[in-house]
């Protein structure tokens, strides 16, 4: 009796377990989601700093310490902070690059969740920012103000002249913070998640693969034996 003879002998003896394993292997790919992962979002947003003389403000180095600091959350995004602090202190990255640009970036759960979160951070430091540079503003016309109305004789109206031509330049000169790109979000690395269609029929190929091994293995032992 041949190998082959001996094989076709063993399959047709075993058939119902040839049959089956490959079909409980099929069902438990279709079934069980095996290899599904989540593909993390990170989100960016790009802010272009304002100019007022406020270094917490417009100084990159001290940007980034403030959007790392827990003080900054506590007052300006209660919620966010108590409901996500960790999140934000592992997740979130403030980076400065050319020109005195900064980028946002937050790595979230899903597309939407990257990009809100990211949103709220930059609207929370550019409205921050904003009552900085009217705080500024309101310095400078207010100066102005003084400067127009209080009484001088002729040796000073030359310095007065000139401090008004000083302070309106540099209330031409100074601005806000403003939203260079706004956030969006790209997909990370992760798994790609296998359909129920692709693990059924990885599931008989894997127990195909098994069937025959058994069938053919001992044929093999003996074959070496003989």
């Amino acid at each position: 009796m041949n190998i082959v003879h001996r094989l076709a002998e063993r399959a047709k003896k075993f058939i119902w377990i040839i049959i089956a394993v490959p079909l409980i292997f099929g069902a438990a790919g279709w079934l069980v989601p095996i290899g599904k992962t989540v593909s993390p979002y990170t989100a960016t947003a790009t802010i272009a700093l304002g100019s007022y003389s406020n270094p917490d403000f417009n100084d990159p180095n001290h940007v980034m310490t403030l959007l790392g600091n827990s003080a900054f959350f506590q007052k300006q995004l209660p919620d966010l902070w108590k409901t996500r602090q960790s999140e934000i202190l592992s997740q979130l990255k403030v980076s400065a690059v050319k020109n005195e640009l900064i980028q946002i970036s937050f790595t979230g759960k899903s597309k939407n969740d990257a990009v809100d979160t990211v949103n709220r951070i930059a609207d929370s430091f550019l409205s921050a920012d904003r009552q900085q540079y009217q705080k500024r503003e309101t310095l400078i016309n207010q100066s102005i103000s003084a400067l127009k109305t209080v009484k001088i004789n002729e040796n000073t109206a030359v310095d007065r002249q000139r401090f008004l031509y000083d302070l309106q330049t540099a209330k031409l000169n100074i601005k806000p913070a403003q939203l260079l790109e706004p956030a969006d979000a790209a997909a990370g690395p992760g798994g790609r998640a296998f359909s129920s269609k692709q693990r059924a029929v990885l599931g008989v190929m894997l127990g195909l693969t098994i069937v025959f091994l058994w069938i053919v293995f001992p044929e093999l032992v003996r074959e070496r034996r003989e």
